[in-house]
């Protein structure tokens, strides 16, 4: 009796700890916050709708419109690219632009004529804010390049290599040109109308190398032409080398040009007495700090002014291997510095002062 009492005693502690336990328990838990859908949110459920393209389009990687083959007409405003070498066809003109707001890249490409064919690149009409870069035209039947219209402006030309044409190279009105080279043109080189020439070499043309009118020539390299270096009506020549060309080196032929810092070497090859390195057939011209030194066996002047035409500046030039020469100048019609003519320190005190050896 009493051990059964006993054991009815400890089995009724033992659950009362038991409760104990589980009551502090549950009580501890309660003060737990689990926020399970906070900590791992996984957003909406509902599907976003079909997929949509990652992908950009051609148009959107390469906006710009390919040309294939030749002949080919630009007619309508945009950007433009050659995608291999072309090949011109007799009668035909290679690329021909007929609209304004046009860039036409050659990518490094060349344009290449065939015999009897037309102009490598015709601009065509009134046409404004054209750019032509980047490649090669050569060998084409009249001109590499022309721009028909006297009233096309803001055109461009750049990084082109222009050779073998039938007529001028290149021949614009109201351009930039810079940093092109042309080499062998049945005519001029260059043929340009109130256009900036910079940047540019010019070399073994039929004719002259630059015909410029009303404009400005900076940095530029004019030689071996079959007649004169440069021709230059109403406009500036600046830093130039102009050598080997067979007439006159520089030829002024209207008032108010500014030849400036020019380098004139072996010109007037064929030894001509109505040419010379530089050569003034106008008034109101100012020649100053240009370097000329004569080609082998010239006799015939480093610079010249012909006979009445009055106000021409002379000064600070200097003219090597002319002799007598030197400055063919009539006496008394020019603005001209004194000439000093011997070696030694330079003690006269006129800083417009010429130089002769």
């Amino acid at each position: 009796m009493i051990d059964d009492l006993r054991f009815a005693i400890c089995a009724s502690t033992r659950n009362s700890w038991r409760g104990i336990r589980l009551a502090a328990l549950a009580l501890f838990l309660s003060t737990l916050n689990f926020q399970l859908s906070t900590c791992f949110a996984q957003g909406s459920l509902t599907p976003p709708g079909a997929p949509a393209p990652t992908m950009k389009t051609l148009d959107q990687t390469e906006p710009r419109t390919p040309i294939s083959s030749a002949p080919f007409t630009i007619s309508v405003p945009g950007s433009y690219y050659l995608t291999t070498n072309l090949t011109g066809s007799s009668g035909a003109n290679g690329i021909t632009i007929a609209s304004s707001h046009v860039t036409l890249d050659l990518d490094g490409f060349a344009l290449l004529g065939a015999s009897g064919s037309g102009n490598g690149i015709l601009i065509s009409g009134l046409c404004t804010n054209v750019t032509v870069r980047n490649g090669t035209v050569r060998g084409w039947g009249t001109n590499c390049i022309q721009v028909t219209s006297p009233l096309s402006h803001n055109l461009v030309f750049e990084r082109l290599n222009l050779s073998d044409s039938g007529a001028d190279a290149l021949f614009a009105y109201a351009s930039v040109i810079s940093e092109c080279t042309i080499n062998g043109s049945g005519a001029a080189g260059l043929r340009v109308v109130f256009s900036t020439v910079r940047d540019c070499a010019v070399t073994a043309c039929a004719g002259n190398a630059i015909s410029a009118y009303y404009c400005t020539l900076r940095d530029c390299k004019a030689s071996a032409s079959g007649l004169l270096g440069i021709y230059i009506t109403a406009g500036t020549v600046v830093g130039c080398m102009v050598e080997d060309n067979q007439l006159s080196g520089i030829y002024v032929d209207a008032p108010g040009c500014q030849i400036l810092g020019n380098t004139c070497r072996g010109n007037n090859l064929s030894n001509n007495p109505n040419h010379a390195d530089i050569f003034v057939n106008a008034s109101n011209n100012r020649l100053e700090n240009n370097q000329v030194t004569a080609g082998v066996g010239n006799t015939n002047a480093g610079i010249a002014t012909v006979s009445g035409y009055v106000g021409n500046v002379i000064i600070r030039n200097s003219v090597v291997g002319h002799g007598a020469k030197s400055y063919a100048v009539i006496a008394g019609q020019q603005i001209i510095g004194p000439v000093i003519t011997t070696y030694g320190t330079i003690t006269n005190s006129n800083p417009w002062a010429n130089f002769s050896f």
